[in-house]
């Protein structure tokens, strides 16, 4: 009992954060604004492109229940395609809420198991996804890069530390986990490694017990190392569909700066920037960026948005690729839960 409510209060507090954090920033950008001209830019805004932006945001989070979908049909797990739906919305409600996004997926995994998923499979599905998500991200920029790389290279240098930060970030997270996949044994010693230095420095309170779950983390990877080379094919097409995916989180800038009446807007050079934003932010140990990914989108978008319009285009996209999603996700999420206490109940009962 004291553990949930532990658990509960932990989840209450971070909630806060975010809404704190979100709160002091929009008053420090808009400070000294005219808020009448704000809400006329809002209520001006056409309300289909804002449409299409919301569709965009649905589309994204029903990829990775699809992708969660074929996974489960690979390892002969039964699934509907709701209950991934569900499981899609907890991984996204409980990574925006937690610092780096680090609860989403152990989360979504204790729910897999709710819903009668080994854990190995879901512990499997997770692993793919997020090196799928990873590299899809990377994809992206880097084609941005050799499209455009005077305008990819200008928008970097207003937030070189930041993005110098998450791009290192994100490709040792990737190069990690492909070694754990591919090259167990390497990946291994590298893990002892750090958990040896780990208890000498005293950072590790159980390095036993932590070298213990790293074994078992990378006998995991070992099978996810087999799937991958029997589902090459399936691989290819969660990969295809996570480029898509981003690119429609990407696109609903887009889509805002068309609600808004922006003239000649750069759908490529909007999704460029969108995926420089993502990379300078993401691995932020803060509840969903918050603050900073309202402070970088300013600067970098301010050639797409008019100071007139900025604050508009800011509460717009954030809005809508962040705290819209988070309510819905958060409704889906106790759903969820609904869901697989009933599961708890046939089976016992």
């Amino acid at each position: 009992m004291l553990k949930f409510i532990k658990e509960k209060m932990s989840l209450i507090l971070q909630l806060l954060v975010i809404i704190t954090i979100a709160g002091i920033t929009v008053f420090l950008m808009f400070r000294g604004k005219e808020a009448r001209k704000i809400i006329h830019c809002l209520k001006e805004a056409k309300k289909c492109w804002i449409g299409v932006a919301i569709v965009l945001m649905v589309f994204f989070l029903f990829v990775e229940a699809v992708q969660l979908k074929m996974i489960f049909k690979g390892m002969a797990e039964k699934l509907s395609l709701w209950k991934c739906f569900l499981l899609s919305n907890v991984e996204y409600f409980f990574a925006q809420v937690t610092p780096g996004a680090a609860g989403g997926q152990p989360i979504q995994m204790i729910f897999m198991s709710r819903f009668g998923v080994d854990v190995l499979v879901g512990a499997l599905a997770c692993m793919m996804i997020a090196v799928l998500y990873k590299s899809a991200f990377l994809t992206i920029f880097l084609v941005a890069l050799i499209a455009r790389r005077p305008f990819v290279c200008n928008a970097i240098s207003r937030v070189p530390i930041l993005f110098t930060f998450g791009v290192c970030f994100q490709v040792i997270s990737i190069g990690f986990l492909l070694l754990c996949i591919f090259r167990p044994s390497v990946a291994s010693v590298i893990v002892n490694g750090l958990i040896t230095c780990g208890g000498k420095l005293h950072i590790l309170k159980h390095p036993e017990e932590t070298r213990q779950k790293a074994a078992d983390s990378i006998a995991m990877y070992r099978r996810g190392s087999t799937y991958l080379k029997e589902n090459k094919f399936a691989v290819f097409r969660m990969f295809i569909y996570t480029i898509a995916q981003r690119l429609a989180y990407f696109s609903v800038t887009f889509c805002v700066a068309k609600s808004l009446g922006v003239p000649h807007v750069d759908w490529f050079g909007v999704v460029a920037v969108q995926a420089i934003l993502s990379l300078s932010v993401d691995a932020l140990p803060i509840p969903g960026a918050a603050g900073a990914n309202e402070l970088v989108f300013v600067n970098l978008q301010r050639k797409l948005f008019e100071p007139e319009i900025m604050a508009a285009g800011l509460l717009l996209n954030r809005g809508i690729t962040y705290y819209f999603l988070l309510i819905c996700c958060g409704i889906f999420t106790i759903l969820c839960n609904l869901a697989a206490r009933r599961k708890n109940r046939v089976q016992n009962g």
